[in-house]
């Protein structure tokens, strides 16, 4: 039992101190402006690490030294008096839970010297910072690697997480959007007007949507390819309860799928970041067709979706959101919030990282993750061929 205090008591130290790091790091950069000039001073050291692995994710070796002597430096001292503080707040609260181990704090505070010595040592290069073309999918939804960190180095005041994500999940900083193009159907629905208000918010470089009828239509799609090759992201939003479900709902949307990634496999290398395809579905997809023909209809149309968003979902080619809300007031029907909220929602989640979106006040949608996960998925290998195309 000792050693097994000694680890979770390390364990508790490190974690808490990479954290306390996390927070230091995020204002780092807002100090940036501050009126003091030491918090400006310390912003500066800070921006040698940047200049040193800068937003091309190529290692700048005029940096080397100023990155080596007082970027890694700051980092270690605000991550040692983490551990400190972290000790202290378990100290203050040992009345309650079990004390920590004598010798964690001194174990802990060595093994951050030590990593922080052998990544000097190596030149500022360590497992978090690697020479990337383009930054590969991450799969991880609790810890950092060079795939999430990477993205910090192109979007500096968002990605702060350097072990684990947990400050990005509180702070909403897991995510961002500035200055990306945004294509989106469904634009001139009830939650495409509003998600356009929250996409202007968050600083997307342009949104274009497309209008059903003219830009595009369920047997012409002949007009949206010039469109989608300078798009970032492409919004699927369109949607209708009636005889045409099936083709608004689920064909065409494969149908932008792939349009979208054929245009991107040839820009490789426009960009450092992965296109995205957010869905925006539905909780009808895990309750029966409750109503008439039309939700009936409407029901099978998202639930045929399904397959070929579970590939995306698992694909290392694309990121993709699946966007669930439960059933807001549009001109589809009336319901107990609005499309205003559902967008917020969803903006509240995206922001925190999130590829499964759950936009839900009856709890459904939480539910139907476990089947969007764990249902049949189209050939993995469809994303790949699309490429190739």
């Amino acid at each position: 039992m000792a050693m097994l205090n000694l680890v979770l008591s390390a364990s508790y130290l490190y974690v808490f101190g990479t954290i306390f790091f996390d927070i230091i790091h995020y204002l780092l950069h807002k100090w940036s402006r501050s009126r003091w000039r030491t918090l400006r001073f310390l912003s500066r050291c800070h921006q040698y690490h940047h200049l040193y692995y800068p937003r091309s994710l190529q290692f700048n070796q005029r940096y080397a030294k100023p990155n080596a002597l007082i970027a890694l430096p700051l980092e270690l001292i605000c991550q040692l008096l983490g551990s400190v503080v972290g000790w202290i707040l378990a100290t203050i609260l040992s009345y309650n839970v079990k004390r920590l181990d004598s010798n964690a704090l001194p174990l802990v505070l060595v093994v951050q010297t030590v990593r922080s010595l052998f990544v000097i040592i190596s030149n500022g290069q360590d497992s978090n910072h690697i020479a990337l073309d383009k930054v590969p999918k991450d799969h991880s939804w609790a810890f950092v690697g060079p795939e999430y960190h990477s993205l910090h180095h192109i979007y500096p005041d968002r990605y702060m997480g350097s072990m684990v994500k947990l400050f990005d999940w509180v702070a909403g900083t897991a995510y961002s959007l500035r200055n990306k193009t945004v294509v989106m159907t469904g634009g001139s629905g009830a939650f495409g007007q509003a998600m356009e208000k929250q996409l202007l918010a968050e600083g997307v470089k342009s949104i274009h949507k497309l209008r059903f009828g003219k830009d595009w239509n369920n047997g012409d799609f002949s007009r949206v390819g010039p469109i989608l090759e300078g798009a970032d992201i492409i919004i699927l939003a369109h949607g209708t309860k009636g005889l045409d479900a099936m083709d608004s709902n689920c064909t065409s949307s494969v149908r932008f799928v792939e349009l979208f990634l054929q245009k991107k496999s040839t820009q490789s290398q426009r960009t450092k970041v992965l296109p995205e395809i957010w869905y925006v579905g539905s909780e009808a997809e895990l309750h029966p067709a409750w109503g008439g023909p039309e939700m009936v209809r409407y029901t099978a149309s998202k639930r045929a979706f399904l397959p070929y968003a579970r590939a995306l979902y698992k694909s290392d080619k694309v990121i993709y959101r699946h966007i669930v809300p439960a059933a807001f007031d549009s001109r589809m029907g009336k319901a107990v919030v609005s499309a205003d909220w559902a967008a917020q929602c969803t903006m509240s989640w995206i922001r925190r990282g999130a590829h499964y979106v759950p936009v839900t006040y009856t709890g459904l949608a939480y539910l139907n993750f476990f089947k969007f996960l764990f249902g049949a998925s189209a050939d993995p290998k469809w994303v790949d061929k699309i490429r190739k195309a």
